[in-house]
């Protein structure tokens, strides 16, 4: 037990710094991404500036411009503004051909989509010194946003008093656009860790629960064999005594109660027989008509002689005598574990009702008490083997979990359904059907009143 707590403690611990680790290296690609971004944007904001430069140069047809500012080179790639480009710039703006940023803003976008780097941008004019923007391509004029990813600023006065600038709008969604790959292998990776933990704490748990099934059926199965195993053996030991030999009263009852807890060992051996062959493959149901009314009265009989509880039993057949086509020994063994159920199940007085039924369709057995009933969750569980809920386990009850899962099993085999009803501390109501295509008889000869 310690060593499972240990192992749920250790894959917590590894999910833990496997998240963590993940998110720390998600933080630095996220990082590195930013960074390549921003030098994308630097790149492709000097190459359209440059370019926008040209294109104003090439308005001015001056025979002297050589002779005033020197000559400015067309390599657009390596323009850094920082000597001849800048004169330029200074100089058309003397001349009345200031740099024009929509045009820019138009250059940048072709840029950029060249570059496949997509999102919103904003060119602004503005003065270093001061953070002023002089102009901007912002649809609201401001060309100030909370979080936007800026550029260098690139002078366009000799005197550094003016310089433009590119601002990203909602960074994020560029650099995740262009982490989709390595967010796409993150998310894969992440499942595939969550899985195996997943899977190994799954296996974990069903070995703890087999265990736990594996202590609960051996506890049940000693409990179960050793009362009728002691009570024949002492009947034996008694039957060396000569007086009560001679006694044939004493004889014969004690006789009696040995053959009964044979009965109850070999009811007990024939179900878990029933259910282990249910396991290993479909049961084959012996179809005869059988007298459901005697077969009730019979298993009435049975427990109000064995049981230690006060139980009362009401009983209502329609028609009063029910014949049947069925295995004969399955539908006892399994209206025999609803009614035990019901009185284990219950306090100290137990009322259970018995309704027997022929309709349209084929026949109905209902069997209902007053027990402590089953709660919601215990019901969607409760007809698998060996599953017995956790009321049944507060009451202490004895028992191995297998009754309902053979009430499952005799009802399907004879192409029928069971039926649950239950609300905790109102009682439990089973509804057993058998149709009548599971045997030879019509309904005509299905009935006798």
């Amino acid at each position: 037990m310690k060593s499972v707590k240990y192992i749920k403690g250790l894959t917590f611990i590894a999910i833990a710094v496997t998240l963590l680790l993940q998110g720390i290296w998600m933080a630095n690609a996220y990082r590195l991404i930013e960074k390549q971004v921003h030098t994308q944007i630097n790149e492709a904001f000097i190459v359209t500036v440059n370019k926008e430069l040209m294109l104003r140069k090439n308005t001015i047809i001056d025979s002297t411009t050589n002779e005033i500012v020197g000559i400015v080179s067309d390599d657009f790639e390596k323009g850094i503004f920082s000597g001849p480009e800048l004169v330029y710039q200074e100089f058309l703006i003397k001349k009345n051909h200031e740099i024009e940023i929509n045009t820019i803003d138009s250059i940048f976008h072709s840029e950029i989509a060249r570059q496949k780097l997509y999102g919103k941008f904003i060119i602004n004019r503005i003065n270093p010194s001061t953070g002023e923007v002089l102009e901007t391509t912002d649809p609201k004029g401001e060309g100030k946003l909370q979080g936007a990813m800026a550029s260098e600023i690139i002078p366009i006065r000799t005197d550094g008093s003016e310089g433009v600038q590119v601002l990203l709008i909602s960074p994020y969604r560029a650099v995740f656009r262009q982490m989709l790959f390595v967010l796409i292998l993150s998310l894969l990776l992440i499942l595939f860790v969550g899985y195996a933990l997943f899977y190994l704490l799954s296996s974990f748990r069903n070995e703890r629960k087999l265990r736990q099934l594996q202590a609960d059926f051996s506890h049940a199965l000693t409990h179960n064999m050793s009362t009728p195993l002691q009570t024949i053996y002492q009947v034996n030991a008694l039957m060396k005594n000569d007086q009560l030999v001679a006694d044939t009263e004493k004889r014969n009852k004690y006789i009696e109660l040995a053959q009964q807890q044979i009965l109850n060992l070999q009811a007990l051996t024939d179900r878990i027989l029933t259910v282990a062959r249910a396991e290993q493959s479909s049961l084959s149901p012996d179809l005869k008509p059988i007298d459901v009314t005697h077969l009730i009265s019979d298993l009435i009989e049975k427990f109000s002689v064995q049981v230690k509880k006060e139980v009362h039993f009401s009983t209502f057949f329609q028609p009063d005598h029910i014949l049947f086509n069925a295995d004969e020994s399955m539908l006892y063994n399994a209206v025999s574990n609803l009614i035990d159920n019901a009185i284990k199940y219950s306090g100290q007085a137990v009322e259970i009702e018995l309704d027997c039924r022929m309709k349209e369709n084929g026949l109905h057995i209902g069997v209902k008490d007053n027990g402590y009933g089953i709660s919601s969750a215990d019901q969607h569980t409760i007809f698998r083997k060996f599953e017995r809920g956790t009321a049944v386990k507060r009451k202490e009850a004895t028992g191995f979990g297998l009754g309902l899962s053979f009430v499952k099993s005799v009802t399907e085999a004879h192409h029928g359904t069971v039926n649950l009803f239950s609300k905790v501390g109102e009682g439990t109501l089973f509804e057993l059907f058998f149709p009548y295509r599971t045997g030879q008889l019509s309904k005509t000869n299905a009935i006798e009143s």
